[in-house]
């Protein structure tokens, strides 16, 4: 299995420098050690539940609450028509009190990606992790025992454990053929996930899945150490702990180039069932235009009569928007007509 590479105490330099321009996953021991809320926790899980009860107090907030017999996991239960877990708000006092509990059950609960300035300005600072801007704005997750299904998120993420321990899986990106993706419309939560159960695969079903096996990364982290995880890298999360807390960081500095995800969903519509040769054309339009396997495919043009194919600039971008927009409008009407429907 390969190996992640690991920074002792990274500088912000060290991250903005070298770590994130790789562009491949790394742990990041005790990148957190120093903030007042990891050292508490080290210290010993009471304090710090009393610790955020003062800080956030009866607010009420969005949880996670595990059918009965459903496991650590948040996952589907069966097929992708039903999940194993519904979703409810709760004061946070009385979550934080349930999730340490010796009596609280076999029912998991899980606070899941909330801002933390939601909950508090003043924890949200107090958790900030210097290495990273302040424009970039934390989440935190909340629970115990609990697991996160295989998934990957289209943003830059870096996180670090408050409390508890925690078990990243990763997979490349090009292992997403070997993963089997669930579809978009059933995913437990907003992103893509994994139809595959790390724990117990079914190899019968899911034949490939051996081959993101051997390609896969493990982190294990206790409080106090990060991990980075790059854009659309796949990921699985099994927390450990009486409390287990995560705080991350998402971040997309491209994201005014518009929305992939997006794009891909329109060229399924539009391309995906074409016939094939037509289909061949357009992939051999994509293949050139788009991912430029054949080098700049406009060098043959002066730059500034390039259009919309060569390079853009900030005007010519809103242009390409608006004339992208115009365009769907008139397919929508054309799909949505009782000509196209019959």
């Amino acid at each position: 299995m390969p190996e992640l590479r690991e920074y002792d105490r990274p500088s912000a330099q060290t991250f903005r420098d070298e770590i994130y321009p790789a562009a491949q996953p790394a742990i990041l021991r005790q990148v957190a050690a120093d903030l007042a809320p990891v050292q508490m926790a080290k210290r010993g899980t009471q304090e710090l539940a009393d610790y955020l009860k003062q800080a956030i107090g009866e607010k009420a907030i969005s949880v996670l609450a595990s059918n009965p017999d459903a496991g650590p996991t948040f996952f589907f239960d069966g097929d992708v028509s039903r999940l194993n877990f519904q979703r409810g708000n709760m004061p946070f006092s009385r979550f934080i009190d349930s999730v340490v509990s010796p009596d609280r059950g076999e029912q998991m609960l899980y606070l899941e990606s909330t801002k933390l300035a939601d909950l508090s300005a003043g924890l949200a600072s107090a958790l900030h992790l210097p290495i990273l801007s302040t424009q970039v704005q934390p989440r935190v997750w909340m629970g115990n025992n609990t697991g996160t299904h295989t998934h990957f998120d289209v943003m830059q993420n870096v996180a670090y454990v408050l409390s508890g321990k925690r078990r990243f899986t990763l997979f490349p990106p090009d292992q997403t053929p070997n993963l089997y993706m669930a579809p978009f419309e059933a995913s437990p939560s907003n992103a893509p996930v994994s139809m595959v159960q790390l724990e117990d695969p079914d190899f019968e079903r899911f034949p490939r899945f051996r081959e993101a096996q051997a390609q896969a990364l493990v982190a294990e982290l206790e409080p106090g150490d990060g991990i980075f995880i790059p854009y659309m890298w796949w990921h699985h999360v099994k927390a450990e702990g009486d409390l287990n807390i995560l705080v991350n960081y998402w971040w997309n500095e491209h994201e005014g180039l518009g929305t992939p995800l997006d794009a891909m969903l329109h060229s399924i519509l539009a391309v995906r069932d074409l016939p094939e040769p037509m289909r061949n054309a357009w992939q051999t339009m994509f293949e050139t235009f788009v991912f430029k396997q054949h080098g700049e495919p406009m060098d043959h043009v002066e730059p500034q009569l390039r259009g919309g194919l060569g390079p853009h600039t900030e005007q010519s971008r809103v242009q390409m928007w608006q004339s992208l927009g115009a365009g769907l409008s008139k397919t929508m009407e054309k799909v949505f007509s009782p000509r196209f429907r019959r």
